[in-house]
């Protein structure tokens, strides 16, 4: 009978669970039957008899799977009250409480044992040890054992784990004062047991106290009992050992010592004593000052992992890692201790099989014992279901359990990879190995690691085979974990076997293994293409929708082939021919299985290219680009195009241009129709609850293009600028104090309120996930040098710095930090490889960008650039403050401060929610790049894109030919100054919307003549504007501050020059991110509220932006083709005198002219003492 069997019919089966079944559902169902069975039994003798049968269910249980801590408390108590009509087997009773203490660090199963430990040497010895304390101390006692199995006889433990009553266990171990128990109950093997308990558990630094707590009591009642050198001697080593760990009450810990020490050591031997102690506890407190805060903020019961637990875990490992590479290894050991045990905490708490779908369910049901009420109720509320139904809703619930099963992968991967490394132990790695797959045996990630590490220690090759078909016919990896799972298994298999392979033929040759060529032997060749197609076929077993479209298995055997054709060509041209066909065979195959992925149409098309095979490789590209069904067609038409201009003669070209252009085309109209279709959805009401709002991107363009469109091509050249940036974000409105959680809910709402649907997205530029943050730089460093350092990890599009930063070394030297952007977010993730990496000496640190950024809102209205860095600069080194632009909406008040380290960025979460000067609630969340708010173009004209930043010597043929190569141009006005060179803007007319704005994706933020453009909707965000006249007196009001830096902040412009003329007093800046300078330095024009405040900042008002460019004001001079209509996009001149705004003031003939300026400082005075106009 399996598993099933016995979860259906019930415990009178009798039979145990083949070990073949890893699945943790069907165990727990096993179970769970047969205490429903005992607590609906009449009396404890039919209990008893069911007794034995659930000590074997939870036996085969903990034999194959990590058992949950409350099973482990409910079998212990089963398996001991079955001792009283069974008899005691000692040695099986110790035994059963060590294995519970195996598979988390669960500190109550510990306290549990320890005290069993002490508590029998007491009743074999006569030994009074005097273990617990008050009973508030303890707290309630808890009967796991009579609440789930209806038993009366199992002993009772307190809300720690401790058993309560020597008497209870007494009763149930009667013969315990055997003396033949002496080598198991004695003083020594007790004291070795403890030692070796405590050893597991000590650097658990908030919880380890109550089993050193036993482990003390113990020896101190031995010294109670007689005193002696030895006994005075192993309580000096027992505070010793607790001294060595860093912990919460260290104080008092030292303070009992001493008192020890006075009381039975000779004065003479006091201060040498203490002396030795108190460097250790120096040592420990040191240690516990720099976790106390992260202690305090997992100790909460509410804390979770992402905001709590894995800043915590990512700050010791890197500590960790640092510690490595350190001279002063003085400390090594404990930390690598800490290190570890701070993961056993963390996958205790989270790391966890799930009982059941979701929480709720657990929560409601498998939490609960389960009585013949609750069953029935159960039952009621699911219905009555067949049992294809059953299986099927059952099948969906392991689906759903993915998404819960990911963030336990991911510790356990980490953890591993901690232990791991070059020099890892053998003990330690694998018994994380082992730990992780008894664990969670779904994940396949986790069983490819174990069955590496176990080619990796030279384990016999039976071993890897039996880990590998437990895990392949365990029922979870697929079923649960699903295909990604299977063909990670798998992967790993085939590399077992080929390092398996390699190995013995290194032992046969009597070479090394690297110089073993194994595909040049027909055999062992051989013997790994049958274990690849052996997995090829398992593979093949998936559902469709679980299949690897990757293809990783097939390429993985026809490059294996490849190899082998290549190293016998040499040899037997004839006999290399031969293997062609199994290759083909894999292709083939592949196209039959996965007749809808383009990948194999890709794959297999490109092997026929290497071939040779032209018309093969012709054929499955055409096949494959015209076949309906077919998704993401990208790729495959993108290689078909190289392929024909390789290879194709002009027809061929054209026709493989022609269809790339088609797909092209429909990608974009279904975009556009969506998008239309999304903008015309009825409105509808916030749902109830609502939710957040998302929080803003911090930097990219604001557009939605479509998912699948194929990239445009962009011109050659550097990205924009942190300037330009700003530029963008001119486009997107903000939605302050939006938290991260629950994107989807958020965007729901979202669009909820707007009454429409939100169109797809996707990245034209993906600054936010490809940019990293490399840290602890040398103070000197360049950007040169910066660029070396992360040569190998991909193309570089910018490298912002390197700039001084506050942070120092250990040494105490100044370092510096560069914010890097990559092309693609895999260039992003190479980079990570490089951090601990060195660069003249120092350790680099490299950071994702958008783990080290926080969206900061509703800060005071007087808070600016310094306020923010003093009050977030504590939290630790700040890169960069971005702020909004402010040109048109004036009432933004948020920025993003960029930290050096992600750590860092967590540290100042605290901030969220705290008041600023008692009014201002601190809205400080992460930011979040996938969710952000658009501002709305409903008024904009969509066939006409504005263009800035174009370099002056440029020509509207260029620009045209620029714009022509991504959609049809029907106008470019370019605005002329005098001298007839271009003012830097152009505007550019389409025939569509569409073509606008896929012109408008594939232009912004290319480079252009050494310049970045920056391309939006011409009336984009200048909607809504109150109808006015032109304003003539702009000009007055108009002063030109000099001194700036190339890479100035148009909202810190603003900041210095308030600073200086009053909160207020600026109503707009013109900066030009990215402009060319007057020499190192540039100017901007600034607009005030007044003339009057204009005059003041020309009288010698005193300005400096940041700490290092001291500011001056010139009188600005309006040219007379500032007024020119031609300068007025198309647009903005149809909708003039109905509140839309045009870049320039247009003036026509009937308007009244501009009032005089005041000439000179003796007018500019005469107008400040008359003050402003009323």
């Amino acid at each position: 009978m399996d598993v099933e069997e016995a979860s259906a019919k019930g415990a009178d089966a009798g039979a145990a669970a083949p070990s073949v079944s890893l699945d943790p559902w069907k165990y727990q169902a096993w179970v769970r039957s047969l205490q429903r069975k005992m607590l609906a039994a009449e009396d404890d003798a039919a209990r008893l008899s069911l007794a034995a049968q659930l000590c074997a269910a939870y036996a085969e249980t903990a034999a194959n799977l990590a058992m949950d801590p409350h099973d482990w408390h409910i079998y212990l108590g089963v398996s001991l009250a079955q001792q009283r009509s069974s008899g005691a087997d000692m040695d099986a009773l110790l035994a059963l409480h060590e294995q519970s203490t195996q598979d988390y660090l669960d500190m109550g199963l510990f306290v549990r044992c320890a005290t069993l430990r002490v508590i029998l040497f007491a009743l074999h010895t006569g030994v009074e040890v005097p273990l617990y304390g008050d009973d508030a101390a303890r707290g309630p006692a808890t009967d796991l054992v009579h609440s789930w199995t209806g038993l009366q006889w199992a002993p009772r433990v307190d809300a720690h784990g401790a058993y309560i009553s020597a008497e209870e266990l007494g009763a149930l171990v009667p013969n315990v004062r055997d003396a033949a128990l002496a080598d198991v109950l004695g003083e020594e093997a007790t004291r070795s047991a403890l030692r070796a308990l405590y050893a597991r558990c000590a650097w658990h630094v908030e919880e380890s106290a109550r089993v050193w707590d036993v482990y003390l009591a113990f020896e101190q009642a031995l010294l109670a009992s007689e005193r002696t050198e030895a006994r005075v001697d192993a309580v000096l080593q027992t505070y010793t050992a607790r001294l060595r760990v860093p912990h919460r009450t260290l104080d008092a810990t030292f303070q009992a010592f001493s008192s020890f020490v006075t009381a039975h050591l000779p004065a003479d031997a006091y201060e040498e004593t203490l002396a030795a102690a108190n460097k250790h506890q120096a040592a420990s407190a040191r240690m516990w000052q720099e976790r106390e805060a992260y202690e305090d903020a997992v100790a909460h019961p509410e804390a979770t992992l992402e905001t709590h637990w894995v800043p915590y875990l990512s700050w010791e490992t890197h500590h960790l890692k640092r510690l490595r590479v350190a001279k002063d290894k003085t400390l090594l050991a404990t930390e690598e201790e800490l290190a570890q045990t701070l993961y056993r905490r963390a996958i205790a708490r989270f790391a966890r099989f799930p009982r059941a779908r979701n929480a709720a369910e657990e929560a409601e049901y498998h939490t609960q014992p389960p009585t013949a009420e609750l069953e029935r109720a159960w039952k009621k509320r699911g219905g009555r279901k067949s049992h294809k139904m059953l299986a099927r809703e059952e099948s969906e619930a392991r689906v759903e359990l993915r998404a819960r099963l990911a963030p336990a992968e991911t510790l356990w991967l980490d953890y591993a990879a901690l232990v791991g490394g070059p020099y890892a132990e053998e003990a330690a790695l694998m018994h994380v190995c082992t730990s992780g797959v008894r664990s969670l045996p779904s994940s396949g990630r986790l069983w490819a690691l174990y069955l590496r590490s176990l080619v990796r220690f030279q384990h016999a090759d039976a071993q890897v085979d039996t880990a590998y078909e437990r895990a392949l016919h365990g029922g979870v990896v697929a079923e649960v974990g699903g295909g990604a799972a299977l063909i990670a298994l798998l992967q790993a298999r085939i590399d077992a076997e080929r390092a398996l392979a390699t190995w013995h033929a290194a032992m046969e040759q009597g070479v090394p293994v690297e110089e073993v060529q194994l595909v040049a032997n027909l055999d062992r060749f051989m013997q790994v293409y049958e274990r690849l197609v052996r997995a090829l076929g398992i593979a093949a077993e998936l559902p469709p929708e679980e299949r690897d479209a990757q293809l990783t298995l097939e390429k993985y055997t026809v490059d294996w082939v490849q190899r082998a054709v290549r190293a016998l060509f040499a040899v037997d041209a004839e006999a290399a021919g031969s293997l062609h066909p199994l290759a083909e065979q894999v292709w083939d195959a592949a196209l039959q299985q996965q007749p809808n992925n383009a990948n194999a149409y890709l794959e297999a098309a490109l092997y026929w290219k290497q071939r040779d095979d032209d018309r093969r490789a012709r054929q499955l590209f055409r096949t494959g680009a015209g076949k309906h069904g077919v998704e993401n067609k990208g790729p495959l038409l993108a290689a078909w195009v190289t392929f024909e201009h390789e290879r194709g003669s002009v027809q061929d070209v054209d026709y493989a241009e022609m269809r790339s252009k088609i797909e092209e085309e429909r990608i974009w109209r279904a975009w556009y129709s969506q998008m239309q279709r999304g903008a015309e959805a009825p409105s509808g009401g916030a749902p109830s609850g609502g939710a957040a709002a998302p929080v803003p991107s911090t930097e990219g363009p604001a557009e939605a293009v479509p998912t699948g469109a194929p990239a445009a091509p962009a011109a050659a050249g550097p990205a924009a600028s942190t300037g330009s940036k700003r530029k963008v974000e001119e486009t997107m409105e903000v939605d302050a104090g939006a938290p991260v959680a629950d994107a989807g809910a958020s965007d729901a709402t979202d669009a909820t309120k707007k009454g429409r649907t939100a169109p797809p997205e996707a990245p034209a530029r993906d600054r936010e996930y490809s940019s990293v943050i490399a840290s602890r730089l040398p103070a000197d460093v360049t950007a040169d040098e910066v660029r070396a350092f992360f040569r190998e990890c991909g193309a570089i599009l910018e490298i912002a710095g390197p700039r001084t930063v506050a942070e120092r070394t250990e040494e105490g030297e100044e370092t510096s930090a560069a914010l890097v952007e990559f092309a693609d977010r895999a260039a992003a993730g190479a980079a990570h490889t490089r951090t601990l990496k060195r660069v003249r000496g120092f350790e680099v640190l490299v950071s994702p960008s958008q783990q080290c950024t926080l969206y900061v809102t509703n800060f005071p209205p007087d808070a600016d650039d310094a306020a923010i860095r003093e009050r977030f600069g504590r939290y630790g080194a700040i890169f960069d403050v971005r702020w909004p632009s402010r040109k048109f909406m004036h009432s933004r008040r948020f920025c993003y401060v960029q930290y050096v380290q992600p750590a860092y960025a967590q540290a100042a979460l605290a901030e969220h929610g705290a008041h600023w000067h008692g009014d201002h609630p601190l809205s400080v969340l992460l930011s979040n790049p996938a969710h952000r708010k658009q501002r709305t173009d409903a008024n904009a004209n969509d066939k006409e894109l504005f263009v800035s930043g174009l370099p002056r010597g440029a020509t509207a043929e260029e620009l045209r030919a620029l714009f022509e190569a991504h959609a049809p141009v029907r106008d470019v006005r370019m605005p002329q100054r005098p001298d007839g060179k271009s003012r830097g803007i152009a505007f550019l007319d389409f025939a569509t919307p569409l073509d606008a704005r896929r012109a408008m994706h594939a232009t912004n933020g290319a480079a252009f003549h050494g310049r970045t453009l920056a391309v939006v909707l011409a009336q984009a965000g200048r909607h809504g504007r109150p109808e006015a006249s032109p304003d003539t007196g702009r000009h007055a009001r108009s002063v030109r501050v000099a001194g700036l830096p190339p890479d100035a902040q148009e909202a810190l412009i603003q900041q210095a020059v308030e600073k200086a003329l009053g909160p207020g007093s600026v109503k707009r800046v013109f900066w030009t991110p990215g402009r060319e300078p007057h020499g190192e330095l540039c100017d901007s024009l600034v607009e005030f509220n007044d003339e009057a405040t204009a005059g003041r900042a020309l009288l010698g008002a005193s300005a400096t932006y940041g700490d290092a460019y001291p500011l001056t004001f010139e009188a600005h001079a309006p040219r007379r083709h500032e007024a020119s209509e031609s300068f007025v996009p198309r647009a903005a001149r149809a909708a003039r005198g109905r509140g839309t705004f045009a870049p320039r003031a247009a003036h026509t003939a009937t308007e009244a002219p501009a009032p005089t300026r005041p000439k000179g400082q003796d007018q500019f005075r005469e107008m400040l003492r008359r003050g402003p106009p009323k």
